[in-house]
């Protein structure tokens, strides 16, 4: 294998294009090797079945998705509109793009050309219009039959012609939609040292420590110069340029040093937001109910603190050792010698201890104030319950107890903050002067001892107060870390992503589509059963009806069967494969469930986005005449009606406000919309009038492949 590429060419050719894809086929193999040129470090997968006919494209996304799981990379599907498409494909990056029957293995992408590597192997260079210009081609075959005419009844030629047509049919397929297009990036669940590896920010970080460790030599050596001239008798020219050419090519790295470490705070402050992002949507549906409204806002609020504290914190306090380095080397040379680096190094002690003391008061105030905060979001939103089941006189209790509390930690920290604001700068002051003392009483000093002794000792003083307002904001990030490690750990939590052939097998082949066996659930190790030795069988076309009291496991066997709990005993099947084996995506994906309506969601966005949840987007002009129909079907036409824009409306907290019963039709007309072998319906009907309620059942008995309703007997 040779790492030379070829160059470049304008002409590429279909057969070329061909010739530099992979076919559909060995799809797997190069997801593979993309990964591995990429440096993610895929895991072997020795099952992964063929990919899907061509007859379905979304089946190949889904098929994708899950062999990138078993790689351990993320795959996603993207698409863009035809007038964004020169932007998407510059800053594609590592990617696949499929052509017809062949798929593009891209490596890195700009505006003029692509990276890719062809099955040879040997990495060849694709110009990015070519590429577009093919992913295009089947949009403007139709158009461009209008534009030529338009362009001659207007009597244009040459590159008149060549231009007015380009721009005419830019603009009759700009919103056309172009797929094909998957992005390969690493797993946010990977090692945060690994992922930073990845985007370049450990070298970044290297030119930041060695552009800062220049800029204090090339000071040192300037004013080095200017004392020895001085101590000389006189400053020569030579001197005055000397120091003058060290200042101002110091000055250059200075810049590097503050744009290297811009960049690399914006680095680690993106890759954090992600990984959290990602941490709080792999984060157990039992981790957010124990938390509550007031926890999950301490969250957020939290993760500014340790991105604003922690991560110019860190660049700081390199600075802050990197100057504390050199002043020791300084005052080994000056008239202190060892005794004044003794004195620096403990000073730095003391200063540490004190930081990591203020540091503990602060994580006890941290606590008390995330305590405060849970307890008043909670009592807002509780707040009528508690207005009418606690007497007036105990309201406040609770709260003045808290905040009497946290005012006495706020205290407590700030009698050790307020020191810290001035006494490591200026005790290093007093103590390095100590440390010249003893040169001074014997005589043995020499002049230039003690200028570079004090040059030292100067040098250390602005080091000290950089140090110690630097780590107090890295430790102050780690107390608030705490609050943010559970989401932060929950990226790690991979769900199993089953194996690709079973994710997208075909559908309503068996008669058992979902089987439960001795099912045993329990919400703690040591509580009592939920569900013990529960067995159920649902075939397709099978209306089934549970019913029990409250409390009696209703609802979490319908998490179970719904892939959003994990039993802690028995087995449960889906068209006889279990969740290992097909897949929580693609579990979900089959099984469609409308829990009961508090656990139920109405999201920011348009009625469309809240239908389509369970489908591909954006949607296709089938799947919005299917979200038409079904909505009519289930009594919803009215309100269509009545917004302006139909299911384009904003609807949620910001926009259109549902009533209780449109909202519960929404959520079951979602779980229709989801293609799913399976409904499961957790009380859907208890908000609506029997006449509405008659027609939502008849739609759903007419449309769901098999049904599974529970209720209140």
């Amino acid at each position: 294998m040779t790492n030379a590429e070829p160059a470049a060419d304008d002409d590429f050719d279909d057969g070329q294009l061909e010739r530099i894809g992979w076919p559909i086929a060995r799809i797997a193999e190069a997801l593979a090797l993309l990964a591995s040129h990429a440096g993610l470090a895929p895991r072997s997968v020795s099952d992964a079945g063929a990919p899907p006919g061509d007859d379905d494209r979304h089946a190949l996304g889904a098929w994708l998705e899950t062999l990138g799981g078993c790689l351990g990379i993320e795959v996603e599907a993207v698409i863009s509109r035809h007038a964004d498409l020169p932007q998407a494909l510059a800053a594609l990056g590592t990617a696949l793009v499929r052509l017809g029957n062949h798929v593009i293995v891209v490596l890195s992408s700009n505006a003029e050309t692509l990276r890719v590597l062809p099955p040879s192997r040997v990495p060849e260079r694709l110009p990015t219009a070519r590429l577009r210009s093919a992913l295009t081609a089947h949009l403007r075959t139709t158009p461009a039959v209008h534009v030529d005419k338009w362009i001659a009844a207007a009597r244009l030629s040459g590159r008149r012609a060549a231009r007015a047509r380009d721009a005419l049919l830019g603009e009759l397929v700009a919103d056309r939609p172009i797929g094909g297009l998957w992005l390969v990036r690493p797993d946010l669940g990977m090692s945060f040292w690994r992922l930073l590896w990845l985007r370049g920010s450990m070298r970044r970080a290297l030119v930041f420590l060695t552009a800062q460790l220049a800029q204090v030599a090339l000071g040192i050596a300037a004013w080095a110069l200017v004392g020895k001239g001085t101590l000389a008798g006189g400053i020569e020219a030579g001197f005055i340029w000397s120091w003058a050419l060290l200042s101002l090519t110091a000055l250059p790295l200075q810049v590097l040093a503050t744009w290297t470490g811009g960049q690399l705070a914006l680095d680690a402050a993106a890759l954090l937001k992600q990984r959290l992002l990602a941490g709080a949507l792999r984060l157990p549906p039992e981790a957010i109910r124990s938390r509550g409204a007031g926890g999950l806002l301490a969250m957020v609020a939290e993760s500014e603190a340790v991105e604003s504290a922690g991560l110019g914190g860190a660049l700081r306090v390199v600075l802050a050792m990197v100057q504390l380095v050199t002043a020791a080397f300084v005052l080994g040379a000056g008239a202190g010698g060892g005794l004044a680096v003794s004195l620096l190094v403990a000073w730095a002690t003391v200063v540490t201890l004190l930081i990591v003391v203020a540091t503990r008061r602060r994580a006890a105030w941290t606590a008390a104030r995330f305590g405060l905060t849970n307890t008043f979001v909670e009592n807002v939103v509780g707040n009528r319950t508690r207005l009418a089941q606690q007497p007036p006189h105990l309201h406040h209790v609770d709260e003045d107890a808290q905040l009497a509390r946290y005012q006495g930690l706020g205290r407590a920290m700030d009698r050790v903050n307020d020191p810290m604001a001035a006494l490591p700068a200026r005790g290093w002051l007093l103590v390095g002067l100590l440390g010249l003392l003893p040169s001074l009483l014997t005589g043995d000093a020499q002049p230039a001892g003690l200028l570079v002794g004090i040059g030292g000792i100067l040098q250390a003083q602005i080091a000290f107060g950089t140090f110690a307002q630097s780590l107090s904001s890295i430790l102050g990030a780690l107390v608030s870390f705490r609050s943010i490690a559970p989401l932060f750990a929950a990226a790690a939590r991979l769900p199993a992503p089953g194996l690709p052939q079973a994710a997208v097998g075909r559908r309503g082949t068996a008669d058992v589509v979902l089987e439960a066996r001795r099912i045993g659930f329990r919400y703690r190790a040591e509580g009592p059963p939920v569900l013990n030795g529960c067995d159920l069988v649902v075939r397709r076309g099978e209306r089934l009806l549970i019913e029990g009291p409250s409390g009696g496991g209703k609802s979490t066997l319908a998490a179970i069967l719904s892939g959003l709990r994990t039993p802690t005993s028995g087995l449960v099947l889906l068209g006889g494969l279990d969740a290992e084996t097909l897949g929580g995506a693609a579990w979900r994906q089959r099984v469609a469930n409308a829990p009961q309506f508090h656990e139920n969601h109405i999201l920011s966005g348009t009625l469309a986005f809240n239908l389509l949840l369970g489908r591909s987007w954006p949607p296709t002009d089938g799947d919005r005449s299917l979200a038409l129909r079904i909505c009519r079907e289930l009594d919803l036409g009215p309100l269509l009606e009545r917004m302006p824009a139909g299911l384009d409306q904003a609807v949620g907290e910001t926009g259109w406000q549902l009533s209780h019963g449109e909202r519960s039709r929404v959520f079951l007309a979602r779980a229709l919309l989801a293609r799913a072998d399976v409904m499961i319906l957790d009380e859907t009907f208890g908000a609506l009038d029997p006449v509405v309620s008659r027609r939502c059942v008849d739609a759903v008995l007419a449309r769901a492949p098999a049904l599974l309703v529970i209720a209140h007997p």
